[in-house]
């Protein structure tokens, strides 16, 4: 098949659109996969890596084929690209990760003092909640910071509205980790620090996993 490849899209939901619009159903779930694929390549791409042999060996295995079970095939190598390129990206941060740190014997207030000062600086959702906090206050009015979102990102962008809701939602549960001096879950600063560099659907799930750990250490703290 003749398909634009999912680069071409800068939205994640026009690439949907397009492939539900000109890809045969029994193909879709394919193409979609792929389009994940390539974007992982693109990925390593831009940051100057060689995307793994192993990988685009068990890749042509997986294109060689046109049976049903190829579309999960190709699922299960993505999440596996993912986590490989999750553990570069960590590799990659980490000097500058460690130089960032709280020193040793911090508390727990001022190592989220520094977690809240990186995100401000290096995540531009983030900075849209502290922006927002600095103009209206601590009171967070949801339709006020709906639409406040919209006037900054466009009325359309509804990928980047979403994560940056969840991104004052982080900032909301980092001030109540400072404002108590509790610890945060090991690692946390490691997870968070590449979120903005992800695309849809990978940033939503890694996200949204970042919070629930937040939230259970809370739940631990409050029945401890």
């Amino acid at each position: 098949m003749n398909i634009k490849p999912r680069i071409d899209f800068g939205d994640h939901e026009q690439w949907i659109a397009y492939v539900r619009r000109e890809v045969p159903p029994q193909e879709q779930g394919y193409v979609l996969a792929r389009g994940r694929t390539e974007l992982f390549r693109r990925f390593y791409e831009v940051r100057g890596r060689v995307f793994p042999a192993g990988f685009r060996q068990e890749l042509k295995q997986i294109e060689r084929h046109n049976n049903p079970g190829r579309t999960e095939a190709l699922a299960s190598l993505n999440d596996r690209i993912f986590r490989s390129l999750t553990g570069m990206l960590f590799a990659e941060a980490s000097p500058a990760l460690a130089q960032a740190g709280a020193a040793e014997g911090a508390s727990g207030r001022e190592q989220i003092e520094d977690v809240l000062d990186e995100l401000s600086a290096r995540n531009p959702y983030f900075a849209l909640s502290t922006g927002y906090r600095q103009a209206f206050g601590d009171r967070v009015n949801a339709a006020e910071w709906d639409g406040y979102l919209r006037r900054k990102l466009g009325q359309d962008a509804e990928d980047e509205i979403c994560f940056a809701h969840a991104m004052m939602e982080m900032d909301t549960l980092l001030r109540y980790f400072r404002d108590r001096s509790l610890r945060l879950p090991q690692h946390f600063r490691d997870r968070v620090w590449f979120l903005h560099y992800l695309r849809e659907p990978e940033r939503s799930v890694q996200t949204r996993a970042i919070l629930s750990t937040l939230t259970t250490e809370i739940e631990a703290c409050m029945s401890a």
